[in-house]
């Protein structure tokens, strides 16, 4: 039975999800890369449905065979000069740090909430204007 963990905390999502990007985008089944990984197929399938950790040593060879930089799988660092913040995001950023750690969390998981729901509304938008499209 799955057990629940932080299997499917967000970096471990973006992880999985590009994973996933660099199979497809190298036209390749979930057996293909398998036999890459000296795995199963359903094995690699729970891997991108965030079943089973991907391990370090997996990962490194994911990138060798799609030749991409290990860093191509995690998140980008974001830098952002003073002078491109909003007098909203500097309001934000100010109240953000006033908050004790764990309500930084809290506030952060609200925020990554609001984020999924807005991905969610556009990509059901998008498929709405494809669907009238096609009509």
């Amino acid at each position: 039975m799955f057990k629940p963990s932080n299997i499917n905390d967000t970096v471990n999502k973006l992880i999985r999800e590009k994973i996933r990007q660099a199979r497809l985008n190298a036209k390749e089944s979930q057996e293909d890369l398998a036999g890459v990984l000296n795995k199963s197929r359903v094995t690699i399938s729970d891997m991108e449905r965030g079943r089973v950790a991907i391990n370090a040593s997996d990962l490194g060879f994911i990138a060798a065979h799609y030749d991409k930089p290990i860093s191509y799988f995690f998140p980008p660092r974001v830098i952002i000069k003073k002078e491109e913040l909003s007098q909203l995001d500097e309001e934000l950023l100010f109240l953000f740090f006033q908050l004790p750690d764990i309500q930084k969390h809290i506030a952060l998981e609200y925020i990554r909430q609001q984020v999924e729901i807005t991905k969610k509304a556009n990509e059901k938008k998008i498929l709405e204007n494809v669907d009238k499209l096609n009509l």
